[in-house]
Formats: structure tokens, C-alpha cells, sequence
């Protein structure tokens, strides 16, 4: 069985490294399924073109794509779906990930997909291959939907692996390796080299504009991660790590099994992760200050405890404010995420929440505003199509059209109103950063000049 992942192009500024793909890739792999090949798009930008001569010149059996949620993607899968129809001799088409999952049956119809894989993809998509090597019916093969005919067939969703120490590290050496440790995020230097990674699967939380496709959350071992970034330390040089999980701050006992064993095994990294104002406090702050976090991403979303309350976020602002103050206190760079437009949202909650910011901003990364989206299979999505305020799958894509965009409004407040306030906030957010470096530069200069401050080398280095 010959299987080609297909890593689309997401045109960012830079392509984050594949990781649910190389993932499955590993597992395959692990399981007796060799013959796999990645297509980096993401990497060489080729045109939808290149990807259907690709198909009919190498004669694959299977081709996968895995995907989000979001405007872009729905547009850019359809395309590339469409450049894999046309090709000859055309393989089984397969999508994943937390696109297809909650609606498989809209998206097969779009695309014209053979099969979706439903949830965490390591088991079904095995489930799959070994039957379609097999040629044994769909109908028993757990995690997947699929078309009979002009029926999509959902079958009963498989069990999430449990043991996530069982799954082999991502498979990456296929990857043009050297475009991804180069990435450069948040407060990295530029000789600085970056791995991405998890320690976890899934999150205990369940915030109303939260799309997951397996529920609770589940931890690796400490002993595998470390053996994880000793391989890519070994390997690929990286001295950087962004820790991708939902939730890396899951309790102060999980924080110091990891902290701990960086520190153990004398791993020198700088790190970003994910953090949550309800779980932080001085000591893990600590724990983490010294085995190399720089940079946490926290979910504050709105400082109004009725917007908080609403979102079922589990936060205050009393416990907000404690934990902004707290990690600025420790010297950790702080990633604010705002959104705005959710159930019980109001202008003065809005106002407040730019008060807050402007009051605890770090400068650490440019942050603007941005309205919640109730992508399906999200709780808000939920009520969206309850309240008729989404008709379903194709609504909600033909009204998705920009990430600042509404898609749904949830407020009193009406939608030209509603534009016209976050363009005046998001102009306040961004006229106040860039006055802030405008300010640092010219310091800089200042220094150089009247203080003898030989570090500093030029504007073309800030």
C-alpha cells in the first residue's frame, strides 16, 4: 500500500511543521506500513497543478489530508482535493483532523473524499489501510466515515489510545527539516533553532468556543518527552521549543515532573507554552523560570466575570490579574488571547478588556482582537444552530469569511456597530505597540550615542 500525506500550503509568514501527519506517518510505520511519502506544498509552494502530475506519475494507492477548521482551509482543501480528482489512475482519498470530523458527511460532499478519519488518527487510519489491503468492508472498520454509493456512512468511533508513550515520535526525517527548526516565533533570537512538540492530548476545560475531537485530556510520560528532546537536540541542534498542547499547565504536580526532568537531565532550552490563570501560581512560575520557559500563552479572552462566566472559561478577574501580575513578576513574556462577540459580551466588557491590556501589556508579541467563531463541533456551534442563527455546515462557510470577520453574532450589539468598534479597538491595540518600539528604538540609538552601549548593532538588527 502506497500512501502520500499531503502537507498543504497554509501561505503563512512561515508553515508550522506537520505534526498530526508525521504522527500517523510514525504509527503506519510502527505497524508494518513502510511505503509513505510526504508532499511538502507547505515548504516549495508548488501549484495545485504540481500535486495532480505528482498523483499520476507515482501511482499511489492512498493519498491524506488532515486539516483545521478555518475560511482558508476550506477554500485551499477543496482546491487540492479538486487537483487530486483529476489525476490519473486517482488514488483513495482520506481526510483528518478537527475539519472533517465534526461534519465528515459535508466535506466528503465538497471534496469528493473517499473516506474521513474521525478524531485522533493513528488507529482509524490503520483501521483503514489494513482494510483496504484486506478488501474487507468499511462497514466494521472503526474511526472512519465513509462513502457507499451517495451514502456517507458514519461508523462508531474508535477508542482514544490511552497509553500515549505507545505512539513512536513523529515521523520527520522524511521532511525538509531545516525550513522548520528555523522558524522563528515569539521572543526567539535569530540564531536560535525550533522544535515544536507535545506533552499531552486533549484539555479538562470546556470553554463554549472550544472545538475537541476527543474528550478529557491525557499526559506522556515524563521519560518519553525527554527522550523526544534529546533526539531533536541530538539531531537537529534546537535549543528552542514550543510546546503545542492545549493545556501544558495542567497542575503544579504535572509542571514539576516536567520542570524537574529538564533540569534532571541538564536539557538547555528556552521554551513557550500554554498556561491557565486559574492553575498558575509563584511556585510553578519558578519551576518554570528555571528550566528555560520564556513565554506562556494564556486564554483570557475577556476581563468581565459575566463574559467569563458565560464562555464557561472557570476564571475571574480577580484570579486574571493575580496570575498577569504574578508571571510578569517572575520575567516570563505573556501572550494575551482576546476574542470578543460570545455569549454576554457588551461594549463595557470590551472596554474593560483593553484597559486590562493596556495596563499588563508586555510588548512581547503583537495581539490584536478578534471575534469568537463557532467552528463545528464547538458547543457555541451548537447553540448557533439551535437559535437559528446557523442553518449548519455551508452556512457557516459561506459566512466565514476572515478570522476578523464575524461569522455569527452572539451580542446585542449590530454587525456594522460591531466592525466599526473592534476596527477603533484593534487601531488603539496596534498604535499603542508600535509607539512602544518606536520608543525602544529610539532609546537604543540614544544609548549607543550617549551612553557607549556597543551591543547595540544597528536598526537592521532590532
Amino acid at each position: 500500500m502506497k500512501i502520500l500525506f499531503v502537507m498543504y500550503d497554509n501561505e503563512a509568514a512561515q508553515n508550522p511543521i506537520p505534526m498530526g501527519p508525521c504522527y500517523v506517518a510514525a504509527y503506519l510505520r510502527e505497524n508494518g506500513i513502510k511505503d509513505i511519502s510526504y508532499y511538502s506544498q507547505d515548504v516549495y509552494h508548488y501549484p495545485e497543478e504540481h500535486l495532480t502530475e505528482h498523483i499520476t506519475n507515482n501511482n499511489f494507492d492512498v493519498v491524506a489530508l488532515g486539516f483545521t477548521a478555518g475560511y482558508f482551509q476550506y477554500k485551499k482543501i477543496g482546491s487540492i482535493c479538486n487537483a487530486i480528482n483529476k489525476a490519473k489512475n486517482r488514488p483513495f482519498v482520506v481526510l483528518g483532523g478537527h475539519g472533517p470530523t465534526p461534519v465528515p458527511e459535508f466535506y466528503m460532499k465538497l471534496t469528493g473524499a473517499d473516506a474521513v478519519v474521525l478524531g485522533e488518527g493513528e488507529r482509524p487510519f490503520l483501521n483503514l489501510i489494513k482494510a483496504l489491503e484486506s478488501k474487507t468492508s468499511l462497514y466494521n472498520v472503526k474511526g472512519i466515515a465513509f462513502k457507499d454509493g451517495n451514502d456517507c456512512i458514519v461508523n462508531e468511533r474508535e477508542a482514544p489510545i490511552k497509553n500515549l508513550d505507545t505512539i513512536p515520535h513523529p515521523y520527520y526525517e522524511p521532511l525538509p527539516m531545516e525550513y522548520y527548526v528555523n522558524a522563528k516565533v515569539f521572543q526567539m533570537k535569530r540564531t536560535d533553532r525550533m522544535i515544536n512538540m507535545i506533552t499531552s492530548r486533549g484539555c479538562n476545560y470546556n470553554c463554549n468556543f472550544c472545538q475537541r475531537i476527543e474528550k478529557g485530556i491525557r499526559f506522556r510520560s515524563v521519560e518519553s518527552i525527554m527522550d523526544e528532546l534529546k533526539k531533536y537536540i541530538r539531531e537537529y541542534h534546537i535549543n528552542f521549543v514550543v510546546f503545542w498542547d492545549e493545556l501544558f499547565m495542567f497542575s503544579e504536580k504535572r509542571v514539576a515532573e516536567l520542570t524537574e526532568g529538564i533540569l534532571k537531565e541538564n536539557i538547555k532550552i528556552n521554551y513557550w507554552c500554554t498556561g491557565r490563570l486559574n492553575i498558575v501560581n509563584r511556585e510553578i512560575l519558578k519551576m518554570l523560570k528555571k528550566s528555560g520557559c520564556s513565554y506562556i500563552d494564556y486564554g483570557i479572552e475577556q476581563f468581565d466575570n459575566n463574559s467569563l462566566q458565560k464562555m464557561n472559561k472557570k476564571l475571574t478577574e480577580e484570579l486574571i490579574i493575580k496570575g498577569i501580575e504574578i508571571t510578569k513578576e517572575a520575567g516570563i513574556y505573556i501572550g494575551f488571547n482576546i476574542i470578543f462577540g460570545n455569549i454576554g459580551d457588551t461594549k463595557e466588557s470590551l472596554r474593560k478588556s483593553m484597559d486590562f491590556l493596556k495596563k499588563y501589556n508586555d510588548y512581547g508579541q503583537l495581539r490584536v482582537v478578534r471575534p469568537v467563531t463557532p467552528y463545528p463541533g464547538s458547543p457555541l456551534y451548537k447553540t448557533a444552530i439551535k437559535k437559528g442563527l446557523l442553518k449548519g455546515p455551508e452556512d457557516f462557510y459561506n459566512k466565514h469569511k476572515n478570522v476578523e470577520l464575524l461569522t455569527v453574532n452572539f451580542t446585542d450589539i449590530p454587525d456594522k456597530e460591531f466592525h466599526e468598534l473592534l476596527f477603533k479597538t484593534n487601531k488603539e491595540v496596534i498604535e499603542d505597540y508600535y509607539t512602544h518600539f518606536t520608543d525602544e528604538s529610539i532609546k537604543e540609538f540614544y544609548n549607543v550615542y550617549f551612553s557607549e552601549d556597543v551591543s547595540f548593532r544597528g536598526a537592521r538588527h532590532i
